[in-house]
């Protein structure tokens, strides 16, 4: 009886495990992962992960941007060659273009943000993704790495044929774009005074060093002759020395004048008394003659040997003052070199307040995640593909 229970109990159906199961299913779908592994590891992987991102994570951002022009003060003629020389970008606006260019992608331009706001901030807005904001997986809190990425959030794009830069800031917020936009152009305005304030020293600097010297050497001749005039009690030996010559011309006249009275008074009236007097006035005025032909040369203390000393340093003196002339000539044409040379930088277009966010540009950055991963798949594969043909050679 009890057998004939068991035989008429129905029988329970097990469930079935993944080992029981109709394996159709399950193993063409592991066939299908195998086969088609590699594809969706190397295409199809990458590109999802990077259209969740793009797609649901990846933050806004806004960009504002700001044009500028670097010229000179003065603008020459423009001749084929000077416009050769610009378009191949030679000149000296150029260079301070360059260097400002160069400045807004620097480490100074960052301390020069860093000194009137808070740029960690700016970089690490609420609204910014775990990925997108400052710090992250990739950037720490160092200034080196507050440095690049700095340098992912600010381009500068330099036209050589208008002579145009254009930065452009992309920040979690459109103000701090604008902000950080008219700081740096602020930053940039400072930069280009300190270069022309370099320039002009630059220039200025050996022109006034030899305005230094050429005065110290009319100071140190005019000490000299002035030693010499103390020391001769003479203030000009060339005009003393006239002087006595003039003096001796007129005793000699004097005398010849004196000589012929007493001749004539010696032949008509050989005992007058007045030819003891002509006498002694011939006598006076040869003794005067010698005296001042004495200082004149030929004694000691005359004017003669010191005629020469006086003249060189005379001489010394007015050469001293003509350097000094065109010392100062110099420096003026200096000066003014520089400022005819003078920079400025210009604002052309004010940096903007952007209401729409332009970055990032997500399906554009997704298709070419799946281009990229495409290509390195297709490429692998035919790399692969003709090892194995020639393996099989």
């Amino acid at each position: 009886m009890d057998d004939d229970q068991t035989l008429s109990e129905p029988s329970m159906a097990k469930p079935e495990t993944p080992a029981t199961a109709p394996p159709s299913t399950l193993q063409d779908l592991r066939r299908w992962l195998h086969k088609y592994r590699s594809a969706l590891l190397l295409l199809w992987l990458p590109t999802a992960l990077t259209a969740i991102y793009y797609l649901l994570i990846a933050s806004d951002l806004y960009a504002s941007q700001a044009t500028f022009v670097v010229h000179s003060q003065t603008r020459a003629q423009i001749s084929p060659l000077n416009s050769l020389l610009q378009t191949t970008g030679i000149g000296h606006a150029q260079n301070e273009v360059y260097s400002v260019n160069e400045f807004l992608v620097s480490r100074d331009a960052v301390k020069a943000l860093q000194a009137r706001l808070a740029l960690r901030t700016l970089f690490s807005r609420p609204e910014a993704d775990f990925f997108s904001r400052y710090p992250n997986p990739l950037f720490d809190r160092s200034e080196e790495d507050l440095f690049r990425y700095y340098q992912g959030k600010v381009k500068v794009a330099y036209d050589a044929t208008t002579g145009l830069s254009t930065v452009t800031v992309k920040a979690f917020r459109a103000e701090d774009a604008r902000t950080i936009a008219n700081l740096l152009i602020e930053a940039s305005e400072s930069l280009v005074n300190r270069l022309n304030e370099r320039a002009r020293g630059n220039a200025v600097k050996d022109a006034e060093t030899d305005v230094g010297l050429a005065q110290a050497r009319v100071i140190e001749a005019q000490k000299r002759l002035l030693g010499y005039r103390s020391r001769e009690a003479l203030l000009d030996p060339g005009k003393s020395s006239i002087a006595l010559f003039e003096t001796v011309v007129k005793l000699k006249s004097e005398l010849a004048a004196v000589q012929t009275r007493l001749a004539e008074i010696e032949r008509s009236s050989p005992d007058s008394p007045l030819r003891s007097s002509l006498q002694g006035r011939v006598n006076a005025l040869q003794s005067q003659i010698n005296t001042e032909q004495g200082k004149m040369a030929g004694r000691s203390g005359s004017m003669a040997p010191k005629i020469p000393e006086y003249e060189q340093l005379t001489l010394q003196q007015e050469f001293a003052a003509k350097g000094l002339a065109s010392a100062m000539a110099s420096l003026e044409s200096a000066r003014e070199e520089a400022r005819r040379q003078q920079v400025y930088l210009e604002r052309v277009v004010e940096p903007n307040l952007p209401d729409k966010a332009e970055y990032p540009k997500r399906l554009k950055s997704i298709l070419i995640v799946f281009i990229s991963c495409f290509l390195a798949y297709s490429t692998g594969k035919l790399l692969l593909a003709g090892i194995r043909e020639h393996g099989q050679l």
